[in-house]
């Protein structure tokens, strides 16, 4: 089941979702770290919003075009960081054996 927290950015709330390891490390070597040695970070910041922002709805479905439309530059910026810090963080364990990442 997918983690979910509600970030504040330039006073707007907005929901994200967790997503795989495998999600986020394709769009990275696809955006970030591409084979052609191309970075894109456009694609990359409308693809995060896509797939981890879940409310406001305009934006889970617009992504970037969303936020382009208004002129805003900002926002985009620090709610793409928000997400990646959500996605960092660890959640809580739900059982089982404990584990050493060492």
């Amino acid at each position: 089941m997918a983690r979910t927290k509600v970030v504040t950015v330039n006073g707007t709330d907005y929901t994200l979702q967790s997503v795989t390891f495998s999600w986020y490390t394709n769009l990275t070597d696809l955006y970030i770290n591409p084979a052609n040695g191309r970075k894109n970070t456009a694609k990359y910041v409308d693809a995060l919003l896509k797939g981890c922002v879940t409310a406001p709805a305009e934006v889970a479905k617009r992504g970037l075009e969303y936020f382009e439309e208004q002129d805003d530059i900002t926002t985009p910026n620090e709610l793409s960081k928000a997400i990646e810090t959500f996605l960092g963080e660890r959640s809580k364990p739900s059982g089982g054996a404990k584990t050493s990442a060492t």
